[in-house]
């Protein structure tokens, strides 16, 4: 009797630990997070783009219309259970290049610098009507002619 009763204990701790250790959150780093040391030793005006490759690796992202400027982005997220994750740090590193190729200048941003997007979900109207499934099922009735044999 003891027995059973100190195993059906032994299971109840069990799976109340199991179920706090599911719920602890999870954190996540993505991306690059290059420390002030590793910057200091990229110079504006001596770098190349060789010397920043080398130093920091390839970078997350370019320019858009030309490789002038170089983006260095990582973020920390928290994620509890299932619920979305929450963003607890990011930063992007830009480096800016001149004509010949050396480093231009060189910046940070950080969460507080970045803006939220509110997107549209409205739809666009289209011409035409609008009928169901159903009402083109039945609409479709009797406008099939039989295939005349050659």
């Amino acid at each position: 009797m003891k027995s059973s009763r100190f195993a059906v204990r032994l299971m109840q701790t069990a799976a109340i630990v199991a179920f706090l250790g599911a719920c602890s959150p999870q954190i996540d780093w993505n991306g690059q997070f290059p420390d002030a040391v590793t910057l200091a030793k990229i110079e504006p005006g001596k770098s190349s783009r060789a010397t920043v490759q080398a130093i920091l690796g390839g970078p997350s992202s370019k320019s858009v219309f030309s490789d002038m400027t170089w983006y260095y982005i990582g973020q920390q997220t928290k994620t509890v259970a299932f619920f979305p994750p929450e963003i607890l740090q990011r930063q992007v590193i830009f480096i800016s290049f001149n004509e010949t190729g050396t480093v231009d200048s060189i910046g940070r941003l950080d969460l507080m610098d970045g803006k939220k997007v509110v997107f549209v979900d409205r739809a666009t109207p289209t011409a035409g009507q609008r009928i169901t499934i159903l009402q083109q099922l039945i609409g479709n009735l009797g406008r099939f002619a039989p295939e005349e044999a050659e």
